[in-house]
């Protein structure tokens, strides 16, 4: 029993009531008071007819039924109560599922939401918590400082924090940020920023700190943080309400365009953000140093101002139009800098897009390469002088080769004309010695020369396919004719490894060998000297080893370090037994090295030695025509041929061994006496110097190839006559159009056998000049191609026939069908051998007759063979 709202409230605190039954009216209040400050409970009011008024007011402020006293209400209040009992067990049913509602709900956010009492310890969290390890059983009961690092607790704990406040009042703008915060609504604790620490040993799926948000809430009406009991005006402090909201992964984004935003700033480069207009919207400090121009100058002009627009229009409209196109732009410009020089910057401007792909922005770096430049137009000059050095020094070393090499190759010559004049015995002996010395010259020559291009790195290569075995036995001739005269053994051996056929540059793969078999003949007195060759592959990779093993002098460990180097020799003393100049190994290792490979030796004094190298080759198809020089000196069939050589001796030279074998030689001193005389004459081939006065070799082969009339064959077989090498002559010979070459001093029997392959291999029908005569009429074109195939044969096979018995009247009126078909086709060199096979016939030579009979034939059958191939494709 209570007398007053007071006394039922104080009672309503202490212990659990279901039901308040209140006199309408009491000395301090009602049962309205009573409902409006404990509206948890139900309550009654009970009044008289006259409480009209106020029992109306009591049910409006939460009471939920009222009695009369005029009734006997005692009588029926154990009913009521019962009724009110049920109404209040629904009420609790359904304050259970709103409970559960706001349980769920409360679990279902992602932020951790928490309760305090007011000692600061857990009284409710939510599920969230687990992303911290830790169950809400872990916390609940535990001082909100288990989920803080020790350090920080001081920072945010209204008890160690609010004594340093003069009597703990800080005011809203000096108020302190509290994880147990007590203030009201209006002074809550936002945005504090505070470490969490998770549970040791948890699965959490996040590691390190996590950064969080505290929002305390000082007054909650339904959570009845704040209550006022009885006629206290001021709220009880019960607790604190608040959220952790997760923010590592803004506060690691934030640290990152802070650090981001520190590299631009203090970056040495100018960085510019363009807006989609290309206006300046963002410049770091480093513009100002570059340009001369700061923020307030810069943003919102337009780039092109700085990137020099108006100097270099065609470059700004190139870097627009790729920017636009989403393509990023990156080149020198010549900018204008405030109130200074222009400079170079090199510059890239590119696009940068929004996470759907559109281009929001653009990035522009601005770097000053004014110095760099400068740097660089010095290197490039400094460049061209040296390569304008290399080539003048290239240009002296071909011209000192060549000077050099025709007076000795003049020697040479001269002195195998004189070998086969027959000369006296006592000649003999002498004439060989010139020929050896010369030949002793030329060889140091050549070495000088190839030793200078190696250290220049001015030497070309020039792979060639070659049999394996034709390539030994050539190489290795001349050595076993001096082994022989020196009485020791020679042999050699080839283990192609299933590559009969390699290729590889045959020039400087034989200068290796030579020098290596060169040396085991020079130093071995007696016993043997066995060259072995054997190709080995590694994962399909072929590699030629090449191994010369004599049983001559044998070299010390200490002299073996002196072998490979330039003009070094085991025995440099001036008694020395064996002559040299030291460079052939030296020259040997280079040109290993340089082919890919690697060179060294095995020796041991008085056991001889081993000299090996290897060079990785490549697979071939088919051998290369190599002119063996114990070729016969008789030619298989005579020529005619044009020879233009302006040196005296190197014509009768060659008039002499030509005429020997069997052809016709017609000598003239220039180009432009060879030019002149293809037009007036009828050859078979042109034997061409390569330098001679007046227009040289190169340009006269260049001036017949490029010839349109019809007074001779411009695809006339030409061979170059050459004291350079040939990788002086470079691309020089290629595009000239030689189909050969022979290096002085010549060798007779090979060029014999040069002339005879290079005339026999030539096609002499330029059927692309035909092409570009019919290129309007296709028809007209595959219409003459096969009355070619057809009517061609039937011609040549009467003609052929009438010459065969002897009739040479008929033979040429069956040429004059072979003429109309070469003469549509443009056959100028089948054309002249029936001018020729006229002359003789003329001339009463049957003989001759008979030869340019079959060479006619011979040629009429090239031509159809490449027609009715032309016509084949056509066809595909």
């Amino acid at each position: 029993m209570a007398s007053s709202v007071a006394d039922a409230l104080s009672a309503l605190v202490a212990a659990p009531f279901d039901l308040v039954l209140s006199d309408v009216k009491l000395p301090d209040g009602g049962a309205a008071d009573i409902a409006i400050r404990y509206p948890i409970v139900s309550c009654v009011a009970v009044g008289t007819g006259d409480d009209a008024d106020a029992l109306n007011d009591a049910m409006s402020n939460g009471v939920i039924d009222y009695l009369l006293r005029e009734a006997d209400w005692t009588r029926d209040l154990g009913a009521y109560i019962h009724r009110i009992w049920r109404i209040r067990r629904r009420l609790a049913t359904e304050l259970g599922h709103v409970a559960k509602r706001y349980e769920d709900l409360v679990d279902a956010i992602p932020d951790i939401v928490y309760e305090l009492n007011p000692d600061g310890h857990f009284t409710f969290v939510n599920q969230s918590v687990k992303s911290l390890g830790y169950n809400p059983a872990d916390l609940v009961g535990k001082h909100f400082s288990t989920l803080l690092f020790e350090e920080d607790v001081p920072h945010v704990s209204r008890d160690h924090l609010l004594p340093f406040y003069l009597k703990n009042k800080t005011g809203a703008r000096n108020a302190p940020k509290l994880f147990d915060e007590r203030r009201g609504v209006d002074r809550k604790t936002e945005n504090l920023e505070i470490r969490l620490k998770r549970k040791q040993g948890s699965g959490a799926a996040r590691s390190g700190d996590m950064i969080a948000t505290v929002i305390s809430y000082g007054e909650i009406a339904s959570a009845g943080a704040y209550r006022s009991l009885g006629n206290l005006k001021e709220k009880v402090f019960v607790g604190t309400v608040g959220i952790i909201r997760d923010i590592t992964l803004r506060r690691k984004s934030e640290d990152m365009l802070r650090k981001m935003y520190q590299a631009v700033d203090q970056s040495p480069t100018a960085v510019v953000i363009l807006n989609r207009d290309l206006l300046i919207e963002y410049v770091n400090p480093a513009f100002f140093a570059v340009t001369g121009s700061g923020p307030d100058q810069a943003i919102g002009r337009k780039i092109g101002d700085f990137l020099g627009e108006a100097s270099d229009r065609a470059a700004y409209e190139d870097l627009v139009a790729s920017v636009r196109a989403g393509i990023d732009w990156r080149g020198e410009l010549r900018c204008p800098r405030a109130n200074a020089d222009p400079f170079w910057s090199s510059t890239l401007v590119s696009a940068i897009r929004s996470p759907s792909g559109l281009i929001t922005h653009y990035l522009c770096l601005i770097e000053d390469v004014t110095r760099k430049r400068s740097l660089d137009d010095l290197l490039k000059q400094a460049k061209t002088e040296a390569e304008e050095a290399s080539k003048t020094k290239s240009e002296f070393l071909a011209n000192m080769s060549h000077e050099l090499r025709t007076p000795l190759a003049g020697v040479i010559s001269i002195v195998d004309v004189l070998l086969s004049d027959e000369p006296a015995p006592r000649q003999v002996d002498r004439l060989q010695t010139v020929r050896s010395s010369a030949k002793t010259l030329l060889t140091l020559l050549n070495d000088l020369l190839d030793l200078s291009k190696i250290e220049a790195r001015a030497m070309e290569l020039s792979p060639v396919d070659l049999e394996l075995e034709e390539f030994a036995s050539s190489v290795l001739s001349p050595y076993r004719i001096l082994a022989e005269e020196k009485g020791i053994a020679f042999r050699h051996f080839v283990e192609d490894g299933g590559y009969p056929t390699i290729r590889a540059d045959r020039v400087r793969l034989g200068q290796i060998v030579s020098n290596l078999v060169s040396n085991a003949v020079k130093f071995t007195e007696r016993g043997s000297v066995d060259v072995r060759f054997s190709v080995r592959a590694k994962d399909g990779i072929p590699a030629l080893f090449v191994a010369v093993r004599d049983t001559g002098v044998g070299i010390s460990a200490v002299d073996q370090q002196k072998l490979f180097k330039h003009f070094s020799q085991v025995d440099s003393s001036r008694s020395k037994k064996y002559g040299g100049t030291g460079l052939g190994l030296a020259i040997s290792k280079e040109l290993a090295f340089r082919l890919g490979g690697d060179i060294w030796v095995e020796s041991s004094p008085g056991l001889g030695s081993t000299f090996s190298f290897f060079v990785p080759v490549e697979a071939a198809s088919t051998a290369s025509v190599v002119v063996e020089e114990t070729a016969p000196m008789q030619a298989a069939r005579p020529f005619t041929i044009l020879v233009a050589e302006d040196n005296p001796v190197n014509q009768d030279y060659l008039r002499f061994f030509l005429e020997k074998a069997g052809h016709r030689v017609v000598m003239v001193g220039d180009g432009y006496e060879a030019v002149s005389a293809l037009g007036g004459g009828d050859f078979d081939v042109v034997l061409m110097d390569v330098q001679m006065p007046g227009m040289d070799g190169i340009a006269t082969a260049t001036s017949i190839r490029s010839y349109s009339g019809v007074d001779y064959d411009p695809n006339i077989p030409i061979i170059a006559l050459t004291a350079f090498g040939a990788d002086e002559i470079g691309d020089d010979m290629d595009k000239a159009g030689f189909d050969a070459y022979a290096s002085k001093p010549i060798n007779p029997r090979s060029l014999v056998a040069l002339i005879d392959e290079t005339v026999r291999n030539k096609v002499h029908f330029d059927l692309t000049r035909l092409k570009r005569q019919y290129a309007a009429s296709v028809d007209e074109f595959r219409r003459l191609l096969m009355i070619a195939v057809q009517d061609l044969p039937k011609r040549v096979k009467k003609f052929v026939e009438h010459d065969a018995v002897g009739d040479h009247e008929n033979a040429k009126i069956s040429l004059h069908g072979v003429v109309n078909v070469l003469s549509a086709l443009g056959a100028l060199r089948a054309l002249q051998l029936v001018k020729r096979y006229r002359r003789a016939v003329r001339d009463g030579d049957a003989e001759l007759a008979s030869i340019v009979a079959q060479d006619i034939e011979r040629e009429c059958a090239g031509i159809r063979s490449l027609v009715k191939k032309t016509l084949e494709n056509a066809k595909g």
